[in-house]
């Protein structure tokens, strides 16, 4: 059993926050550094959220991966809702998983790539609902999921082991 971190709730929220504005310097770095037209979206957030899993209780996360969704949402989109509803949802889909699942290196990379699927096809899926974007399947997988799974993968392959010293994640 993992030992629960007694600092944790009072510094996660910090930490979430800080990593929501890296989240979208990463971003937009990329973005600047290629002129291609793809959209590279960094999700150290929902990496952050998906390692709290195995620290805090559900309640709590829940709560504040919807405040921090509204933050997200208030900062990046300036359209309220988007991340204030997948994030939660999604907090709650990794809590299920990991009540099922040992938590062993590999499926913590495999379900974080399907975490950030989820969540990119979320956003356009309600992006496109609230008809806030026009996109095509093929420009959607193409230029956004692709890019996007290519620089979470490649985030998660490095933090990985870190993290789960952090978090106290043994196996």
């Amino acid at each position: 059993m993992m030992q629960k971190r007694k600092y944790f709730p009072y510094t996660l929220p910090i930490i979430f926050f800080l990593v929501m504005l890296v989240d979208g310097h990463i971003s937009s770095s990329i973005l600047g550094l290629f002129s291609v037209p793809m959209d590279f979206t960094s999700n150290l957030l929902l990496m952050f959220l998906m390692f709290a899993t195995f620290q805090m209780e559900k309640p709590y996360l829940v709560i504040w991966s919807s405040l921090i969704g509204l933050l997200y949402d208030s900062y990046f989109y300036n359209v309220i809702g988007i991340n204030l509803v997948l994030l939660p949802i999604i907090v709650l889909l990794m809590y299920g998983l990991f009540e099922h699942v040992i938590p062993s290196t590999f499926t913590i990379i495999l379900s974080f790539i399907v975490f950030v699927t989820l969540l990119s096809v979320g956003r356009v899926f309600l992006l496109v609902l609230f008809k806030l974007t026009e996109t095509t399947i093929l420009d959607f997988f193409a230029r956004t999921l692709a890019p996007t799974l290519l620089l979470n993968i490649l985030l998660i392959a490095i933090l990985v082991v870190p993290l789960k010293k952090m978090f106290n994640v043994k196996k």
